[in-house]
């Protein structure tokens, strides 16, 4: 018995078992000796996790990315930033990340590492390992809810969006003109700026692509075909341009370096990450100047939520005019 009555009256505790150190405790009574082979043999237990799905997050990761994230755009890049995040969080089992191990992580991102990155690229990690394990709940291929559903994203200050005003515009435009050995820079940036697509749309565009006038966006973010009409004397310029390309043959050379130096060039500055944009933007911002229907833009850019393109309702001309006339300034 680990628990005994000696002929001195005290109470003895032994333990004697295979693994542990072997323990001879008196007591003055029954009560405290047993307080303390309880106490003891349960602080030495090493609790038992029962792991009912071993799978690693880099393993949920491969899952998700064959069975969807194959299907989203940029897919290797989507799938590299949520590897590298699994792996700063040493690879923990998918089912047992938490909440609190996430926010350790995004803090460390944001705050403590040498490079921190922006509050903008955490958050697209944080949506990308919600997403997935909300797909893969749905598609049954785990059966625990998503660990990141309490979690909130950063709040970012919302930025005035920059646009490029005519004479920048001018500037831009003559700069390539004169500057830019690769002749692709000129088109693409004019596609860009007079249709609102993204650099990569025009960039990478087939000759089959130009049509009646128009232009055809494929292989875009949301994966819809957009069709934008192109103002008739730079579609003639472009159709020369196009001549002798098959219809499956690329139009333009790589350019991107290229219009990059060139608005360096020109002294222009704008936001970290807006280089090609700004001229996305730029369509965008002169649309509703010019007392364009948003509903339309959203069709134009592309956008999937309506609250994307209210980015540029202000622009609009009678934007909230209503603030002049009804104020309690106003009384004539």
């Amino acid at each position: 018995m680990p628990v005994s009555k000696q002929k001195n009256g005290k109470w003895l505790v032994q333990i004697n078992r295979t693994g542990l150190r072997r323990v001879r405790k008196s007591f003055p009574t029954q009560k405290e000796a047993a307080i303390f082979e309880r106490e003891y043999l349960f602080g030495i237990r090493a609790p038992v996790v029962q792991v009912r799905d071993p799978r690693r997050l880099t393993e949920l990761i491969e899952i998700w990315h064959q069975s969807h994230g194959i299907e989203l755009a940029d897919p290797t890049k989507n799938k590299n930033k949520m590897m590298a995040a699994a792996h700063a969080m040493d690879n923990p089992v998918a089912c047992m990340v938490t909440p609190e191990l996430f926010i350790k992580y995004r803090y460390e991102r944001t705050v403590t590492n040498a490079k921190p990155v922006t509050k903008k690229t955490i958050n697209n990690i944080h949506g990308l390992l919600s997403s997935m394990f909300n797909k893969l709940l749905k598609l049954k291929m785990i059966d625990y809810e998503n660990p990141l559903n309490d979690v909130d994203m950063l709040r970012i200050q919302e930025q005035q969006m920059t646009y490029l005003n005519h004479r920048q515009i001018d500037v831009l435009f003559s700069a390539i003109k004169s500057g830019c050995v690769n002749e692709s820079t000129w088109y693409v940036a004019n596609i860009c700026i007079r249709t609102g697509a993204r650099w990569g749309e025009a960039e990478k565009m087939k000759a089959k692509q130009l049509h009646a006038g128009r232009v055809t966006f494929v292989n875009t973010k949301n994966k819809k075909v957009r069709t934008i009409p192109l103002e008739e004397g730079f579609y003639k310029e472009l159709k020369r341009f196009v001549i002798g390309k098959d219809p499956e043959e690329r139009i333009f050379d790589n350019c991107i370096g290229s219009f990059r130096r060139a608005m360096n060039r020109c002294d222009i500055t704008l936001p970290k990450g807006q280089m090609t944009h700004v001229l996305r933007h730029s369509f965008a911002s002169h649309f509703m100047i010019n007392n364009g229907n948003i509903l339309t833009l959203k069709e134009i850019l592309g956008h999937a939520d309506i609250k994307v393109t209210m980015r540029y309702a202000h622009l609009a001309p009678n934007y909230f005019l209503d603030a002049i006339k009804l104020n309690p300034m106003a009384r004539n």
